[in-house]
């Protein structure tokens, strides 16, 4: 009985350590891929603003525009999220 109880916490542990080590690149990836995920949205930004400027947009353009970056972000992120 006292073999059996040592192998099933042997077994119990390396399992335990397995399923923290997934939980650890899991989570890593996550990060990674947000951060990632939010340079790639600031130069989007940058570029936008930076063509607005060059097209010499008014603000109520420029607010316009706003919200068209946030919908099509938002459409962005529910896309990445379903694949």
């Amino acid at each position: 009985m006292a073999m059996t109880s040592q192998m099933s916490c042997s077994s119990m542990s390396n399992h335990t350590k397995e399923r923290v080590t997934m939980a650890k690149v899991t989570l890593e990836n996550f990060y990674s891929n947000l951060i990632s995920q939010h340079e790639e949205r600031e130069m989007r930004q940058q570029k936008l603003e930076k063509v607005m400027d060059q097209e010499g947009l008014g603000d109520e353009e420029v607010s316009f525009s706003g919200i068209l970056l946030f919908f099509s972000e938002s459409h962005a992120l529910l896309t990445l999220q379903t694949s």
